[in-house]
C-alpha cells in the first residue's frame, strides 16, 4: 500500500485474482464492506472513493432511496403471485432495513470526481441483487446489478428504461 492513510481508509489490502481488495467502513448502514479497486486505480483515487462514500450527501442517499423503493414495488408487481416476501409500504430510508451492501467496486478513473458503483443484497431480489452508481454528487443508477459502470455518459443512464434513479 502506498501511504498510511490508504492503509486506514482500506483495511486488509491484498492483490486478488482480478483487482485489489480490502475492506471499508460505510457508515450509512454501520458495516464493514468488500472494496474492489481495478489494478490500474491510484491508490489516492481508491481513498477518495472511499471519503466519498464516507461522507454521502443527502441528496444522494434520498434519491437512492426513492429508487431502491421503485425497484422494490416493481417486484411487488413481478410476482403477486409467488410467495417471496417483499417489503411493504415502505418509504424513505426505511428500504435501507431491507438493503445489505456487499462490495465497492473503483475502476480506472476518466475524470476528476469520485465514481464507483456499489453491489447489495436486497431481500426481493435475491438472483440479480441491487446495484447503485454513483458520479461526483450524482446518483446515475439503481437498479439490478448489470455492471453499471459509472464514466458511461449520462444520457446513457438517463435514458435506460431499468434505471430506477430515473423513473417517475
Amino acid at each position: 500500500m502506498q501511504n498510511e492513510k490508504a492503509m486506514v481508509k482500506i483495511r486488509d489490502f491484498h492483490k486478488g485474482q482480478f483487482a485489489n481488495e480490502g475492506k471499508v467502513y460505510f457508515p450509512l448502514f454501520d458495516r464493514d464492506i468488500k472494496i474492489c479497486i481495478d489494478f490500474d486505480v491510484p491508490m489516492d483515487y481508491a481513498v477518495k472513493c472511499v471519503e466519498h462514500l464516507e461522507s454521502l450527501n443527502d441528496r444522494i442517499i434520498a434519491d437512492f432511496c426513492k429508487g431502491a423503493v421503485k425497484y422494490c414495488e416493481d417486484f411487488r408487481d413481478l410476482f403477486e403471485e409467488c410467495d417471496i416476501d417483499i417489503p411493504e409500504n415502505i418509504t424513505g430510508r426505511d428500504i435501507l432495513k431491507y438493503i445489505t451492501p456487499q462490495i465497492m467496486i473503483v475502476e480506472k478513473p476518466e475524470g476528476e470526481e469520485a465514481a464507483y458503483h456499489m453491489e447489495c443484497w436486497c431481500d426481493w431480489e435475491e438472483e440479480h441483487a441491487l446495484e447503485w452508481t454513483v458520479r461526483g454528487n450524482e446518483l446515475l443508477y439503481v437498479g439490478s446489478f448489470s455492471d453499471e459502470r459509472p464514466w458511461r455518459d449520462r444520457e446513457y443512464f438517463k435514458n435506460a428504461s431499468w434505471n430506477y434513479a430515473e423513473l417517475e
